[in-house]
């Protein structure tokens, strides 16, 4: 499984994030947020913070500003870590 992990500036990331994420991903996966919208992490220790409720055996930080373009992308990932997530 792949965790995917996400410093946000708000409470929850958008539905639409979410939504892009499902649609595109291609393999199992879990979202672990973290809500910084009170400033109470650098992105860092944000990230810190993810990777100690992350579930996955693969690890994804990204940023909640972004939508991908390509279909299948965790599994394309997969493939290059040649692992099973």
């Amino acid at each position: 499984m792949l965790s995917l992990i996400i410093c946000s500036r708000t409470p929850r990331i958008s539905g639409e994030l979410e939504k892009n994420i499902a649609e595109t991903i291609g393999c199992e996966y879990e979202l672990v947020v973290i809500d910084n919208s009170k400033n109470k992490y650098s992105i860092f220790s944000a990230y810190n913070e993810g990777v100690k409720r992350a579930r996955g055996g693969a690890l994804c930080f990204m940023h909640d500003d972004i939508l991908y373009k390509t279909a299948n992308w965790g599994g394309e990932w997969r493939k290059c870590l040649k692992t099973k997530i």
